[in-house]
C-alpha cells in the first residue's frame, strides 16, 4: 500500500509506518487495498524450529513452594497464601558495571511518581543495581501513541517495554524492530542463558514469542493463557440480592433488573468480549472440517454482534462507554456507576488497590458463561507472553550484557528480597509488614513507588495477592474451572507473526462492529463488512494460515 519509493534509510516510510493506530489510518484501512503481498508476509515456526535462537529452559530452583499448586502447562497459576518470613536474596553482585546510565521507556496506569532527584525509591533501587536507570514514564492509556512516535523517529531508549497488544496494531513492527533493536540470541541462545538464570527460567513458549522476523529481539513477560474475564461489583449485587448469572439469558435478565439510570447506575461499564466467548467465537481461527474459518466469519460472531447491539439498545451500558469504547471503564466501576465490566485478570488486584478506600468496595470475578443453559463457553487462549522488553541495537556488547543483567535482576520471583524491592521498595521506608504478614505501603511508598523496574523484564507467574482476603483461592478456583474451556486453536504452540496487511485490517473491523453496537451502523451491515474483509485480506490470510497449518500438521 502507498508509495514504496518514499522509504527512508531504515527501509520503510516512517511517517506512514504505523497507520493502523491513527484515526486517519483506520479510516483509510477499511476502504483501501490490502493485498498481503504488498507488505511483510509474516512468519510461522514451532518452538522446536526456533530452538537455536532461544535460551535453554532451566527451572529456577531457589523459589518457595506454593500453597496451591499450579499446572505445568500454565493453565493454573501456583498460589501463595502468605509472604515468607525471611525472603531470600538471590543476586549479590550489582548488575550495572559500566558507569553509564540506562535509559528506559515504560508504561504506567497509575499516577506518575516524583522523578529520580526527588524519589527515594528510585535512588534505593539504583544503588542496589550499581548504576542509574533513567525512566521516561508514559501514560499506559495512550501508550500506543508514544510507541508510534518513538519508533517512527528511530530514537529508541536503551530498554523499551512494548506490550503485545500494542504490537499487533502496528502494521510494520517486525521490520522496524529488526532495524532498531538488538538480536539477543548471541547472548542468550542455548546454554549462554546460564549467565542470566532468571531469564533462563522463562518457558520456551514465552521466549518464542520474542522472535520477530527470525531474530530473538524481545525479553518476554510470561502470562497465563486467559485474555479477559467479567467482573462484578459484588457489594452492589449483594445489596440488590442478585446472584451471578451462569449464561447470557440470565445476564441480560439481571442487567435489566439492576439497571437504573435514575440512580446513576448502569449494568455494564464495558461489554462485548464476554458475549463473544459465551457464543463460542474462536480466539482467531477455527478448524471447520479441514477448512480454516476466521472469527469474523463465524455465525457465533454475528450472533454476538446482534446480542451486544441489543444490550446497547436497551440502555444497559454506561453512556461514557457508549460514547467512546476507549473510555476508562475502571473508573466507572470504581465509582459504582456500573455493576459489570470486563478486563484482564491482572486488573482484579489493581482495582482493589485503587479503590481500597471506597466504603464496601468488593469486586469479584465471574465464572465463564455459556450462551444458553447447559451450553459450553469458549475461553480465548492468550499468547504465552504478553509484554516485551527490547534493547537498543547499536549498544556495545558490554552494554547489552549490562541491560540483560538488569533484566535478569528484575526477573527475581516472589519470595525474594529483590522482588520485594521492585514491588514495594525498602522495608521500613516504603512499606511495612502488618500483623497478617502483608506488605503495607507507607505514605511515602504510596507516593514514590510505581511499577517501573518490573517492566524492564518479566517474572514467572505467581498468584500471590493474599493481601486481599480470598483472592488467591478465588483466582485459583477460577483458572481451574476455566482451563477446560480454553480454545483449541489450530495454531497452539506455533509462533505465528501475522502478515502486516491483515494486522492493519484488524482495527478497522473492530471499529466497525463497535459502530454497530452504538447504532452508527445497522446490524445487517456486518455481513457486507465481512464480505469486503474477505475480498481485501481475509481470503489471502486464510491461504497463508492454511499453509502454516498444513506445514505443521494442524490441518
Amino acid at each position: 500500500m502507498g508509495d514504496r519509493s518514499s522509504r527512508t534509510a531504515f527501509g520503510l516510510n516512517r511517517r506512514n509506518l504505523f497507520h493502523a493506530t491513527a484515526a486517519a489510518g483506520i479510516a483509510v484501512g477499511i476502504g483501501a487495498c490490502s493485498d498481503l503481498e504488498e507488505g511483510p508476509d509474516g512468519t510461522a515456526a514451532g518452538t522446536d524450529e526456533l530452538a537455536d535462537l532461544l535460551p535453554t529452559y532451566t527451572p529456577y530452583e531457589g523459589g518457595i513452594e506454593p500453597d496451591l499448586p499450579g499446572q505445568p502447562d500454565g493453565t493454573v497459576t501456583p498460589g501463595y497464601l502468605s509472604r515468607p518470613a525471611e525472603p531470600v536474596q538471590v543476586i549479590t553482585e550489582a548488575p550495572m558495571t559500566t558507569g553509564e546510565d540506562i535509559t528506559a521507556i515504560t508504561p504506567l496506569w497509575n499516577p506518575t511518581p516524583p522523578g529520580l532527584a526527588d524519589n527515594s525509591y528510585f535512588q534505593a533501587v539504583n544503588e542496589i543495581l550499581g548504576g542509574t536507570v533513567e525512566f521516561n514514564i508514559a501514560d499506559g492509556n495512550t501508550y500506543g501513541d508514544k510507541i508510534t512516535t518513538i519508533l517512527a523517529s528511530g530514537d529508541v531508549p536503551d530498554m523499551f517495554q512494548i506490550p503485545g497488544w500494542e504490537i499487533i496494531k502496528l502494521a510494520d513492527f517486525t521490520e522496524a524492530a529488526n532495524e532498531l533493536f538488538a538480536d539477543l540470541s548471541p547472548f542468550l541462545a542455548g546454554d549462554k542463558a546460564a549467565d542470566y538464570p532468571l531469564l533462563a527460567s522463562y518457558p520456551t513458549a514465552a521466549w518464542a514469542m520474542g522472535v520477530f522476523g527470525g531474530k530473538l529481539l524481545g525479553i518476554p513477560w510470561e502470562r497465563a493463557p486467559y485474555t479477559n474475564a467479567m467482573f462484578a461489583r459484588q457489594d452492589i449485587l449483594d445489596e440488590l440480592s442478585v446472584e451471578h448469572p451462569t449464561n447470557l439469558e440470565e445476564l441480560l435478565a439481571i442487567a435489566e433488573e439492576i439497571n437504573d439510570p435514575s440512580k446513576n447506575r448502569w449494568a455494564f461499564a464495558s461489554i462485548d468480549q464476554t458475549i463473544q466467548e459465551a457464543m463460542g467465537v474462536p480466539t482467531l481461527w477455527r478448524n471447520d472440517d479441514g477448512k480454516l474459518v476466521h472469527k469474523f466469519e463465524t455465525e457465533e460472531f454475528a450472533a454476538a454482534v446482534e446480542f451486544t447491539r441489543q444490550v446497547f439498545d436497551k440502555g444497559l451500558v454506561h453512556p461514557d462507554y457508549v460514547a467512546d469504547r476507549l473510555t476508562n471503564a475502571k473508573e466507572i466501576i470504581g465509582s459504582g456507576q456500573a455493576v459489570f465490566y470486563e478486563d484482564g485478570l491482572g486488573a482484579w488486584h489493581e482495582m482493589f488497590a485503587t479503590y481500597r478506600n471506597v466504603d464496601g468496595f468488593d469486586l469479584q470475578v465471574m465464572n465463564p458463561m455459556a450462551a444458553e443453559p447447559g451450553g459450553t463457553p469458549t475461553i480465548w487462549r492468550d499468547d504465552p507472553a504478553g509484554m516485551f522488553t527490547f534493547i537498543k541495537k547499536d549498544l556495545s556488547e558490554e552494554r547489552i550484557k549490562e541491560c540483560l543483567r538488569v533484566a535478569n535482576w528484575c526477573s527475581t520471583p516472589f519470595g525474594t528480597v529483590e522482588a520485594d524491592l521492585v514491588s514495594d521498595g525498602v522495608e521500613g521506608v516504603h512499606f511495612t509488614i502488618d500483623d497478617e504478614g502483608v506488605p503495607q505501603r507507607t505514605e511515602l511508598g504510596q507516593t514514590e513507588v510505581a511499577p517501573t523496574y518490573m517492566f524492564l523484564s518479566g517474572r514467572s507467574n505467581a498468584n500471590n495477592k493474599f493481601q486481599y482476603p480470598g483472592m488467591v483461592e478465588a483466582l485459583h478456583a477460577w483458572e481451574t474451572n476455566a482451563a477446560p474451556f480454553l480454545d483449541d486453536s489450530p495454531f497452539q504452540g506455533l509462533r505465528v507473526e501475522m502478515p502486516s496487511d491483515l494486522s492493519a485490517e484488524n482495527e478497522p473491523m473492530t471499529e466497525a462492529h463497535h459502530e454497530i453496537y452504538r447504532g452508527q451502523r445497522e446490524v445487517a451491515d456486518w455481513t457486507t463488512l465481512v464480505d469486503d474483509w474477505r475480498t481485501k485480506v481475509g481470503d489471502s490470510a486464510r491461504e497463508y494460515y492454511t499453509k502454516v497449518a498444513e506445514d505443521n500438521d494442524r490441518l
